[in-house]
């Protein structure tokens, strides 16, 4: 069984920074400069375990300029699709009722957007590049925020080959996340 558990800069975030440079620069090709940020000093994170109990995803959430922010979210590869990515979505989005933010943020690749939009985040007006990929800021409002995420599809109008736990139908966003 899969788990996860919540950490904050006080703890061994090793396993955090390892799993974010396997993902981000050795798989996706950003610079070893976005493993870390100053925000890292003040931040929230989930981590997850696979079945083996293995540090497998991570990601984070920080107060960075008055806005709630999830980031630095990442899944190794050999575990996408087995629900990392819901269960850190669910982590991070239940930290941030607790703590009543009013909204949440995250930056996004393109290809990922599909999954964050099952919880209930909705495009914003913000784009920029990231090292020359570009990405987008999504924005859920307290009470958009669908801590089950469901994708609000049917079954039925989701590709054959795609398939998640919480509607049978649609699993677009764990490939990247």
């Amino acid at each position: 069984m899969i788990r996860g558990r919540f950490m904050t800069s006080n703890d061994d975030c090793s396993a955090i920074f390892a799993l974010r440079e396997r993902v981000f620069v050795r798989e996706l090709g950003f610079s070893a400069n976005n493993v870390r940020d100053a925000y890292d000093d003040m931040a929230y994170y989930a981590l997850v375990f696979d079945e083996r109990d293995v540090p497998s995803g991570t990601g984070r959430l920080a107060l960075i300029d008055d806005r709630f922010v999830l980031g630095k979210m990442c899944v190794l590869p050999s575990v996408r699709g087995q629900g990392m990515g819901d269960l850190l979505m669910r982590m991070l989005l239940l930290r941030a009722q607790e703590m009543n933010a009013p909204a949440v943020y995250i930056r996004a690749r393109l290809d990922a957007v599909p999954f964050y939009e099952r919880y209930g985040f909705k495009l914003t007006d913000e784009n920029e590049d990231v090292e020359g990929q570009p990405h987008i800021w999504l924005r859920a409002l307290a009470d958009e925020i669908d801590i089950e995420g469901s994708c609000h599809k049917e079954a039925k109008d989701c590709p054959p080959d795609q398939n998640c736990a919480s509607c049978g139908g649609c699993d677009e966003g764990n490939k990247n996340t």
